[in-house]
């Protein structure tokens, strides 16, 4: 301990010597309290051992706090992350709206084949009731065909059908040839210079 601290506290001993003193104790009292005085003097003023002060714990505890101060004088870097979570309230609201958007996508697409098979059974109605009376019998002929095979009658439809588009496609082709034709006739027979 340091050498001012113990004065100090020999002074206050001190003190309380003189105000017990002045007290009016018991003598026995004043005695015993007077003899645990000196013993605490004497303990003050030669200390034990233990209480002295080690300096080689003294340095390592110094050296420690030089340590630290050296990482506080190293600024920390703070990296935030950002973490974005969807409540389940919400995953389940957006799967609800895709669901929805698919029923309605699937009625709108049935209401367009609706009116199609309506405006067909129209057309074909019309057909029947006409005063032409081989249509009549042509509609009736077609009507049976498909009621007997209509798996057959679908394929030759279809085959037909593509038979048609290849035909149109060589006709456009046929004609889009002509008009280079005529474009190259119409260069040959013209001089590209005067003379």
């Amino acid at each position: 301990m340091s050498e001012q601290l113990l004065e100090a506290i020999l002074e206050k001993i001190e003190s309380f010597e003189l105000l017990l003193k002045l007290t009016d104790n018991s003598k026995d009292e004043i005695q015993q309290i007077k003899s645990e005085l000196t013993l605490l003097r004497k303990e003050i003023k030669n200390p034990p051992t233990n209480l002295q002060l080690d300096t080689g714990k003294l340095n390592e505890v110094v050296s420690a706090i030089n340590k630290l101060q050296l990482q506080l004088n190293i600024p920390v870097r703070n990296q935030v992350e950002y973490r974005y979570h969807l409540h389940n309230g919400i995953w389940v609201a957006l799967g609800l709206f895709v669901c929805c958007f698919l029923l309605g996508w699937v009625w709108l697409n049935s209401r367009r084949e609706m009116k199609q098979f309506e405006a067909n059974d129209m057309k074909y109605r019309s057909l029947k009731i006409s005063e032409n009376v081989w249509l009549i019998k042509y509609c009736y002929l077609t009507d049976s065909v498909y009621l007997k095979d209509h798996v057959g009658f679908s394929n030759r439809v279809q085959q037909e059908e593509q038979r048609l588009i290849e035909q149109v496609e060589l006709l456009r082709l046929a004609g889009e040839r002509e008009k280079e034709a005529r474009n190259l006739k119409e260069r040959a027979g013209r001089p590209d210079h005067k003379y």
